[in-house]
């Protein structure tokens, strides 16, 4: 023990910051202070003598105490820095190529500390853009298919007309070439007014009469089968007057395009809700596909096909106006087993209409 400083090495297993002092009065050598680190042991020698023994090693031990906490939140403090630079460095290397990445987290994140929650957020954050990315990249795919088909008519219409142009009739032709315009045209409109109430933007709150809009809308739009209508007077809602215009259309058109013989349209107004139902008597949809029908460029069969003039868009358009008036739209079970019923409920506005429509 003659020594002023000894050292050695220990395992260095446990990262963590675990120390022992211990104060000790050797005969004749006077008082030391042992220091155990992880990787160290420090043996000083506080005082000389007994008698000032008890003053200095109190001094000692304060000052050894002050540099061990030190030692501890610097080390503490180095292991969080790393970790959140880790976390930033995945961020930074997340991409639209490449969002698979993700951070380590304990089972469960509640058991860890704030950056083990931090990184479960992160990766929280991180799924939702990767599926979002990825449904933008179905979206695009899918968008680029409905252009290319009239496209291709419209091209091959005027290559034909073209290449025998004596034979062909050019009025004919000319129609034809606008059918296909028409449909481009309906599909450019569509994917516009997704853009619009994607951006999350909320509608106008006018006052709006919803028995009038929807006759109007019938007014405006000659169908194929008749349509039955049930519509009670004054049944008013806020919201914008164009975007539940295009809603109403956009269920009157789906429900006349597979109907088989009529379509029925009610308006009341019932529980604080305005509710507007249209049905059809097609062949219906089944419960399992009932939400599938609202998902963008769904087309559950022939019979729902693109050869009926439908941009796969519309009852698409139509839930996510009903969304963004605090609305639910859905598909229920028709009264007569028969056909397919949709149903609109909207917060019914506290007066009556004076007449938006």
């Amino acid at each position: 023990m003659s020594a002023e400083n000894m050292a050695a090495n220990a395992p260095r297993g446990d990262r963590s910051v675990r120390t022992r002092i211990t104060m000790t009065v050797l005969p004749r050598l006077g008082l030391f202070l042992i220091v155990a680190l992880p990787a160290t042991y420090l043996a000083v020698r506080a005082a000389p003598s007994p008698r000032v023994a008890l003053p200095a090693g109190l001094a000692v031990l304060g000052a050894a105490v002050l540099v061990v906490a030190g030692l501890a939140v610097w080390r503490a403090a180095g292991r969080t820095t790393r970790r959140v630079e880790r976390l930033g460095t995945a961020l930074r290397e997340a991409t639209a190529a490449d969002l698979g990445r993700r951070m380590p987290v304990p089972p469960r994140p509640r058991d860890g500390d704030e950056v083990d929650r931090l990184a479960a957020a992160v990766n929280r954050t991180l799924d939702r853009l990767e599926r979002a990315v990825e449904y933008e990249r179905r979206f695009a795919s899918d968008a680029s298919h409905e252009l290319r088909t009239p496209l291709t008519g419209l091209r091959t219409r005027i290559e034909f007309a073209l290449a025998d142009h004596e034979e062909n009739d050019p009025w004919q032709t000319l129609r034809d070439v606008l059918k296909d315009a028409d449909r481009i045209q309906a599909i450019v409109e569509d994917l516009h007014m997704l853009s619009l109430l994607d951006t999350g933007h909320r509608p106008r709150r006018d006052l709006v009469d919803l028995s009038a809009l929807t006759s109007a809308v019938l007014s405006a739009s000659p169908t194929r089968v008749p349509v039955c209508t049930d519509i009670a007077l004054g049944v008013a809602v806020q919201g914008d007057p164009v975007q539940l215009r295009a809603l109403v259309t956009n269920l009157l058109t789906n429900a006349e395009r597979h109907a088989k013989s009529a379509v029925s349209i009610t308006v009341a107004a019932g529980d604080g809700a305005a509710v507007l139902e249209v049905t059809d008597d097609g062949g219906g949809i089944a419960p399992a596909d009932r939400e599938r029908v609202f998902m963008r460029f769904t087309r559950l069969d022939t019979a729902r096909s693109r050869d009926r003039g439908g941009t796969g868009l519309g009852l698409s358009i139509a839930r996510d106006i009903a969304s963004a008036h605090d609305g639910r739209l859905r598909i229920e079970d028709p009264v007569n087993g028969q056909g397919a019923r949709l149903v609109l409920r909207l917060p019914l506005a506290a007066e009556r209409a004076s007449i938006t429509s």
